[in-house]
C-alpha cells in the first residue's frame, strides 16, 4: 500500500476540524480456484483524494474466502485506508455488492462480511456505483489487476512494490491501455513466485496534508 501525490495542490487552506475530502474508490476482487477448498483470493483498490489529487493503491491477500465474499472485502479494506470522515464515491464492478449496499438485495448470507463493510462505511458519506468489469475503464482496470495479483502470489504486495506501481499508473493515467500497468504487475508477480519465501510488513502512513489527505487523522 502506498500513496503519492500525483499534481500539485495551489487551493486555500482548509480548516482541519470541518474540512470533508472528497474522495473515489474504484474496488474488485480475484479469486483462484473458486469454489474449491484451496482458493486463493486477493482484493485491489484504486484510492483517489480528489481533493489532493493523492493517490493510493491496495493489493491485499484476503485468504481463501469466496469470490463474492472476497467482493466485500476489497470494498471493506478500501474504506479502513480513510483516516476521517470522507465524501466516497465507491465503483465496483460486482453487482451483489453494489446492490445490497444500495438496499436492493438483503444481507441474506455472508453477513459477518457485511458488518465488517457496513461498519467501516460508518462515518463517511458512501455513494454505491456499478461499473461494467473488463470495459476499458482504466481505474477499475488497474483494481482489478492489483487483486489478481494479490490472489496469484498469495500476499500483500510489498509497499515498494505498490510505491512503484503508484508512479506507473499515474504516469500512465491519460492513456486508455491497461497494458503498460500490467506489464509492471507480472514482472512483480513472477519475482514474489520465485522468491516465495519473502516475508511482508504492513507499512505505516503518516500525510502532512495541506488540504489534510484523506488517509491521516
Amino acid at each position: 500500500m502506498t500513496n503519492s501525490k500525483i499534481v500539485n495542490d495551489s487551493g486555500p487552506s482548509h480548516a482541519i476540524g470541518t474540512y470533508t475530502p472528497i474522495v473515489s474508490i474504484y474496488a474488485d476482487a480475484s479469486c483462484l480456484r473458486n469454489g474449491s477448498s484451496d482458493r486463493s483470493a486477493g482484493g485491489g483498490a484504486v484510492i483517489v483524494d480528489r481533493n489532493r489529487a493523492e493517490l493510493k493503491l491496495l493489493s491485499t491477500y484476503l485468504g481463501t474466502v469466496t469470490n463474492q465474499q472476497a467482493e466485500i472485502l476489497a470494498c471493506t479494506t478500501a474504506l479502513e485506508e480513510l483516516r476521517r470522515p470522507c465524501r466516497v464515491e465507491m465503483f465496483s464492478d460486482s453487482r451483489y455488492v453494489v446492490d445490497t449496499m444500495n438496499g436492493k438485495n438483503r444481507m441474506k448470507s455472508n453477513r459477518s462480511f457485511w458488518m465488517q463493510l457496513v461498519q467501516q462505511s460508518y462515518g463517511h458519506h458512501v455513494t454505491w456505483r456499478w461499473v461494467k468489469g473488463h470495459d476499458g475503464f482504466y481505474l477499475q482496470e488497474a483494481a482489478d489487476r492489483l487483486a489478481r495479483a494479490a490472489s496469484a502470489t498469495g500476499k500483500d504486495l510489498l509497499p515498494e512494490d505498490l510505491e512503484f506501481l503508484t508512479e506507473r499508473l499515474a504516469f500512465d493515467g491519460d492513456q486508455l491501455s491497461i497494458r503498460p500497468f500490467e506489464i509492471e504487475i507480472e514482472k512483480i508477480v513472477d519475482r514474489h513466485r520465485a522468491f516465495s519465501s519473502t516475508s511482508v510488513d504492513n507499512p505505516k502512513f503518516g500525510v502532512k496534508a495541506e488540504p489534510p489527505s484523506a488517509f491521516s487523522y
